[in-house]
């Protein structure tokens, strides 16, 4: 039972365990996918306004003035706070020429960057970058700064560390982690349960049967619920209650067969005594004798016969064989029949069956064979001046009664 209880529990934790172990991990790069994307969707349009305000600002000149550059300068620094970013306008050469950060090197030559030459050749590109440290991820997008003739006059570039992204997956694994466990607790909690309520019922079915078959105890162990277990228990409570019929039937029959046996035994042992003791000298005695001793070996025989055809009984498909018969006029029948094969004088008969129609199914030949053996039983304790009476009756609960009694 404990492996049945470990193997439930077991079960259950990897059933809930594995989805939420996949749902996690499908979730934290479903995140940091849809983020990193996003992110760099902003990025991409904060190029593409702070392009545009660069060309108004350079109002049809070639390069910027230090008062446009002061007024460029504030609204990159401003922007880029509010944005989170870092933010560069450089030249057609891949120069700073004004930088979000008064403390960056100015006038800082990028034009060796991938990103700065796509976005120089009037392409966009973007570029993520691991810092030398392992401790930051960046971001880089560069986007080309195109007057209305479609010529490049410069290169709007944003770029900005992951540390958020990074932070939110971290805390997100933390709290799934937590629910994780707390998921895998309670799916313990009501696995064990679940586990004691199933093998709780079988060890009660296992113990009882296991008494029964010892002899020890009744199976009457009572199995509750509705489900499968609860029909095995029923199964098995049928299948014992059985036995327990067949048991008690067996007894009962061998204790008939001790005491029918007994008596020609003791008829041929009495004869047998009186034939040592002298009787066989006398040829009228030793032929009486002798013919009991052959009348009580037939009927052993006979005996022995009708025990072989009783064994029979328990491998027969009895269901297949039964013939629907009217009771009555069946039993009549079969007396007639019966009563010309049995020897000795025998007694008056009576048959009594009622007037309707009893409509029963029926194995013919066991009915008779079980008749049978009633009415040479009958008849043998019962002198030619005695009655043997054959009743057929209909109980209360419906069933068809044969009864048959002797005077002797």
């Amino acid at each position: 039972m404990k492996r049945i209880q470990w193997k439930v529990i077991l079960v259950c934790l990897v059933v809930v365990f594995i989805p939420i172990l996949l749902l996690n991990e499908y979730t934290v790069k479903f995140f940091d996918s849809y983020t990193r994307v996003d992110l760099e969707s902003h990025m991409r349009n904060s190029g593409l306004l702070i392009g545009e305000y660069y060309k108004r600002s350079l109002d049809g000149e070639s390069v910027l003035d230090d008062a446009s550059r002061n007024d460029v300068h504030r609204v990159l620094a401003a922007y880029a706070a509010e944005i989170d970013s870092h933010i560069q306008i450089l030249s057609t050469n891949g120069v700073v020429l004004v930088d979000s950060d008064l403390e960056s090197v100015s006038f800082l030559d990028l034009s060796a960057r991938p990103e700065v030459k796509e976005a120089l050749a009037g392409r966009y590109s973007a570029r993520s970058l691991l810092k030398d440290d392992g401790r930051r991820m960046y971001y880089y997008t560069a986007r080309a700064i195109k007057d209305e003739g479609g010529a490049v006059v410069g290169v709007a570039y944003v770029y900005r560390h992951t540390a958020p992204i990074v932070n939110a997956i971290r805390q997100m694994i933390t709290h799934q982690r937590m629910v994780t466990v707390v998921a895998l607790i309670v799916a313990a909690t009501l696995a064990t349960l679940l586990a004691y309520t199933l093998s709780s019922r079988l060890r009660r079915l296992t113990q009882g049967a296991t008494a029964f078959a010892k002899g020890d105890a009744r199976l009457d162990v009572v199995i509750g619920g509705q489900d499968e277990i609860a029909e095995l228990g029923e199964a098995v409570h049928a299948m014992a209650t059985e036995l327990a019929r067949r048991n008690r039937y067996n007894k009962e029959f061998i204790s008939t067969v001790m005491h029918e046996l007994k008596m020609p035994l003791t008829a041929i042992k009495g004869a047998a005594e009186l034939l040592e003791q002298g009787a066989a000298e006398k040829v009228e005695s030793r032929q009486k004798f002798v013919g009991n001793i052959r009348q009580e070996a037939d009927r052993m025989i006979r005996m022995v016969w009708e025990l072989n055809e009783l064994t029979k009984l328990d491998v027969e498909n009895l269901r297949g064989n039964k013939v629907e018969v009217e009771y009555g006029s069946f039993l009549r029948e079969m007396v007639d029949r019966i009563l010309p094969s049995l020897d000795a004088d025998l007694a008056r008969v009576e048959c009594h069956a009622p007037d309707e129609p009893l409509s029963v199914l029926v194995i013919p030949g066991r009915i008779e064979q079980v008749v049978s053996n009633l009415l040479d039983n009958a008849f043998r304790y019962t002198p030619s001046s005695g009655v043997v009476s054959i009743e057929v009756s209909v109980s209360d609960d419906g069933f068809v009664l044969t009864t048959v009694r002797d005077t002797g």
